[in-house]
C-alpha cells in the first residue's frame, strides 16, 4: 500500500495522534487561536497560560458541592 503523501504508517499515526488530540482537548488552543484570526484578527488572543486557565475556571465554576 502506497501512499500519496508518503509512508502510509506514518499517515496513520499522524491521524491516530491528530484525532486523540481532538478527542482529549489537547488541540483546543491551536483551534482557538485559528478562530481568532478567522474572525477577531484586531483583536490580541490570550496567551497559551490565559486561555487554559479560562477554560478551567469555565470548566469548574459550576461545582458548587455535593449532589
Amino acid at each position: 500500500m502506497r501512499s500519496v503523501n508518503g509512508n502510509p504508517v506514518r499517515q496513520f499515526l499522524s491521524s491516530g495522534l491528530s484525532l486523540l488530540r481532538g478527542v482529549t482537548g489537547d488541540d483546543a488552543y491551536e483551534k482557538y487561536i485559528a478562530h481568532m484570526r478567522a474572525n477577531e484578527p484586531d483583536k490580541t488572543p490570550m496567551s497559551q497560560r490565559e486561555f487554559f486557565r479560562a477554560q478551567m475556571e469555565q470548566r469548574w465554576s459550576c461545582i458548587n458541592g455535593c449532589c
